[in-house]
């Protein structure tokens, strides 16, 4: 079993995510996204090689993994031991810099 650990950059992308959605698409929408993303991160608990690794972050400090959820939004985590590291939620309609410049601001 794996313990998820939120890196309080990921937090504030979902929080983020959140609020756009619920703005300017609806409530349900909002919190249909947040339970699949919150979803899919529990099921690290179990699996937590079960995303794909992140071929845009290929090379860096971490093997960083993916979970992508309804085709525009990507979960990036990292292993270490029995951890799973949450460090970005990621709209992937962004300039992919945008990814690569999170996860650097998180590695240091």
């Amino acid at each position: 079993m794996a313990e998820i650990k939120w890196h309080d950059s990921a937090r504030e992308h979902l929080r983020k995510i959140f609020d756009f959605n619920f703005d300017h698409m609806s409530e349900t929408y909002a919190y249909s996204i947040l339970g699949e993303v919150l979803g899919e991160v529990q099921g690290l608990e179990v699996f937590p090689k079960k995303g794909a690794p992140e071929l845009l972050l290929k090379g860096r400090k971490y093997e960083y993994r993916r979970l992508v959820i309804r085709e525009n939004y990507k979960v990036i985590y990292f292993l270490v031991a029995d951890e799973a590291h949450i460090v970005a939620v990621w709209d992937v309609r962004q300039d992919p810099k945008t990814l690569i410049h999170l996860v650097a601001e998180d590695e240091n």
